[in-house]
């Protein structure tokens, strides 16, 4: 017998398996769907997703044998571990590797061995799907795509914890940020003395915006002493602009408007402020004006700025990491796609009723992985402001029409009654593709969260300037899209977050576990980018009503190198 060989990078290999965080855990649907499909497309009595540690193979998912683990030394997958391609034993009494193995000379007696390796995100193989029968057997090409498409599906599971974990180091990076923010705004000083000592651009100014104090740090940044600086206006010590150089105009700097309105005003990280100085340097900044009040009175402010270069860089290089790895989990769902529709269509030979029913299973979880890619993509460029709203005049009701008709099955399926009231022959400036994306969310969010035989009104109207919607007081004249439904609501204690990236209520997730916590987080984002606004209201266990909102002028258009993927 031949043992199963060791790799050249056993250790590496090892600490990739090991930071899947997989072995040892209990078994997982998403998992053990697929080595079922695997036996009973191949009609095989055995099939396993096989993991190789150190000293032995360990089966996330198993089907047809009592045991969870065996010895790699002698495990067929260990061979299968470092085959380029598919690794197939028609026989194994037949190969002189093999012919004398425990598991083919004793239980569970395998004379055929099927084996594709999986492969980490980080390039390193970790474990092997395979099937395997107790007799001989030959395997076609056309098998041996089966088997590879599976395995990439397999693949694209045990990857997608990786994207998890990118998910949850993210939030940990957006705390941070908070708390760094937070701790920015607790140090307001109280007296001349403190201000003095605090690390932050500080500069107290009069009613006139002459400056009355300097800080220390404030020179180090400005490059200019205290003594030449009192008495100046703020202006001639630092200009403010946007992110591509425009001058801010004087009413909408956070000072002057602190002073107009007697309320601090506070920019946030986000927010595209650059401060310019007299030598040159220009950087991004979060801003405090803080009015003074005397008796009633405005007597000045106190203004505190802080360079967040650092923290800009860390979050968009948290956005173009996920998006850098949702293109590279896009490959794979792709191309499962294509294999999937092409064996369905009958091109590669005919397939009996139960073989198509698994296919379209594949298909059917494989589209969901598409979609939670795409709205990954969507996500990280709607946070790096790189994608395009490209407007033209469009017939509302009937880009609405379409996407229910698209939606009609799932309605059907779930025995929903659907009512619409559409304002006809509506025309309106905008981005169809993104006007989609927040119709299907909606609407679909109204189908999985309404229990079947319930109902679901999608409407549409033009909205008057100051008229009230849903305990929403319109701020201009707009077209307004409403979707109501008889559903499960949203319980009150979890209203206000409803609209908050990954944000799932308790009671969605019961219900619906395959959503991502992404649709009304897009949506709003979108809106907002366009000029648009969506709110809603809700009462647990009886519904939900959710209104869109855009101006009656249509959706502001925007340039940029991509566009938003649309379901």
């Amino acid at each position: 017998m031949e043992k199963a060989p060791i790799p050249k990078n056993e250790k590496e290999r090892l600490l990739s398996l090991y930071k899947l965080g997989l072995l040892d855990t209990k078994p997982e649907e998403r998992f053990d769907r697929i080595t079922r499909t695997a036996t009973k497309i191949f009609n095989v009595p055995i099939s396993t997703l096989t993991l190789i540690d150190a000293k032995r193979e360990w089966f996330k998912s198993c089907v047809g044998l009592p045991v969870r683990e065996g010895d790699r030394a002698i495990s067929f997958c260990g061979h299968a571990l470092l085959a380029n391609d598919v690794f197939v034993i028609p026989d194994t009494k037949k190969d002189k590797r093999f012919l004398d193995n425990p598991m083919v000379i004793g239980k569970p007696f395998i004379r055929f061995y099927a084996g594709v390796p999986i492969v980490n995100a980080d390039g390193e193989r970790v474990g092997v799907f395979c099937v395997k029968d107790t007799k001989p057997r030959k395997f076609s090409k056309n098998d041996k795509e089966i088997l590879k498409n599976l395995a990439a599906w397999a693949e694209l599971e045990v990857n997608s914890r990786n994207l998890s974990l990118a998910l949850a180091e993210e939030k940990k990076l957006q705390k941070k940020l908070t708390e760094q923010y937070n701790e920015a705004e607790r140090s307001k000083a109280k007296d001349e003395a403190i201000l003095a000592s605090v690390g932050d651009g500080m500069i107290v100014v009069d009613k006139n915006r002459k400056i009355i104090f300097f800080s220390k740090s404030t020179e180090e940044i400005t490059k200019w002493k205290a003594e030449d600086a009192v008495g100046r206006h703020t202006s001639e010590i630092m200009q403010m602009e946007d992110e591509k150089g425009h001058p801010i105009p004087a009413n909408q700097r956070p000072i002057h408007q602190a002073l107009a309105t007697r309320k601090t005003i506070t920019t946030i990280p986000t927010t595209s402020y650059y401060l310019v100085f007299k030598d040159g340097r220009r950087f991004p900044a979060t801003i405090t004006a803080t009015p003074v009040i005397y008796k009633k009175g405005i007597i000045g402010a106190i203004l505190i700025f802080r360079d967040v270069t650092k923290e800009k860089e860390i979050d968009k290089a948290k956005s173009e990491f996920i998006s850098l790895a949702s293109h590279q989990l896009k490959t794979p769902p792709t191309a499962i796609k294509l294999l999937t529709e092409r064996l369905l269509s009958g091109k590669m030979g005919e397939f009996n009723e139960n073989q198509k029913e698994y296919f379209r299973e594949i298909r059917s979880s494989n589209q969901r992985m598409i979609d939670l890619v795409n709205a990954l993509l969507n996500v990280s460029r709607i946070e790096l402001g790189a994608f395009t709203i490209q407007v033209s005049k469009k017939n509302v009701s009937a880009v609405i029409s379409g996407v229910l008709d698209e939606l009609q099955s799932l309605i059907e399926k779930k025995k929903l009654k659907l009512k619409t009231a559409l304002e006809k022959n509506m025309m309106l400036m905008l981005d169809e593709s993104l006007f989609r994306i927040i119709i299907n969310n909606l609407v679909t969010n109204a189908i999985n969260y309404t229990a079947e035989g319930g109902s679901i009104r999608v409407e549409s109207k033009i909205a008057e300037k100051g008229e009230m919607l849903g305990k929403n007081i319109l701020k201009e004249k707009s077209f307004v899209f409403i979707v109501s439904d008889t559903g499960q609501g949203i319980p009150q204690k979890e209203q206000s977050r409803i609209f908050t990236k990954l944000f799932r209520a308790d009671n969605a997730i019961e219900q619906h576990t395959d959503g991502t916590g992404l649709g009304l987080y897009l949506s709003k984002s979108i809106l907002d980018h366009c000029g648009g606004s969506i709110w809603f209201t809700s009462r647990e266990n009886e519904g939900s009503v959710f209104y869109a909102a855009i101006p009656i002028a249509g959706m502001k258009a925007k340039s940029s190198e991509k566009m938003l993927i649309g379901r």
